[in-house]
């Protein structure tokens, strides 16, 4: 068996591309079973309840739905077309077919919810990113960020490149937005599909208020 190595980062995109749609089947029924309830009460404690959410990278609609049954209203993407139709049909949200790369939006959001679906951003591309959720969101709002557990960019075993993130690397990436306050950072772990048990490591930014809120 070869040992999977980086490619370029068009390739690398091309590839994780075609695994998801060539499995979108099977990863909707796998995720769609994950128990997320403790993850969403800690990130819903900083969104006012009934607010917009969005769900950036938003996979099988799993947390789509979540958030519609606890009343909140909620907008989804993701860049699987094959994810999107499974999601917009289990949700009746239209997920939009997006990159996070391409995601522009003025700041409409009350939360934003980035579960597992940055990791799959090239380090050189992540700040772009990231910044564009942040333009994204409210004064006061609340960005949820999911990312395996590490320092490195890597393609696993299943040919899907990962950018990990440890903690230093996640609070260096927010030193680069003043008006963002990292609230909480904390590891936990969850099922892997090929070794078990997958260490994350997860994050909770509010955006500064506006000047006349505080």
């Amino acid at each position: 068996m070869h040992t999977p190595h980086l490619a370029s980062p068009i390739e690398e995109e091309k590839a994780t591309s075609e695994y998801y749609e060539r499995n979108a089947q099977t990863y909707f029924a796998t995720t769609l079973r994950v128990d997320m309830s403790a993850l969403y009460s800690r990130f819903l404690r900083h969104v006012a309840h009934g607010g917009r959410i969005l769900d950036a990278g938003s996979g099988s609609g799993r947390d789509t739905l979540a958030f519609l049954q606890r009343g909140y209203e909620v907008e989804a993407f993701d860049a699987s077309p094959a994810l999107c139709t499974l999601s917009t049909q289990l949700t009746g949200v239209e997920a939009q077919v997006l990159r996070f790369q391409d995601f522009d939006s003025p700041p409409r959001h009350d939360g934003i919810w980035a579960c597992a679906s940055l990791l799959h951003v090239p380090k050189d591309e992540l700040r772009d990113a990231v910044s564009r959720l942040i333009g994204a969101l409210k004064p006061g709002g609340a960005l949820y960020v999911s990312f395996k557990h590490g320092a490195e960019e890597r393609i696993s075993t299943d040919g899907r490149f990962f950018l990990d993130l440890n903690a230093e690397s996640l609070r260096q990436l927010f030193a680069d937005f003043p008006n963002m306050t990292l609230a909480e950072v904390w590891l936990s772990v969850g099922e892997g599909r090929h070794q078990g048990k997958d260490e994350w490591l997860n994050a909770i930014a509010l955006k500064a208020p506006e000047r006349g809120d505080q």
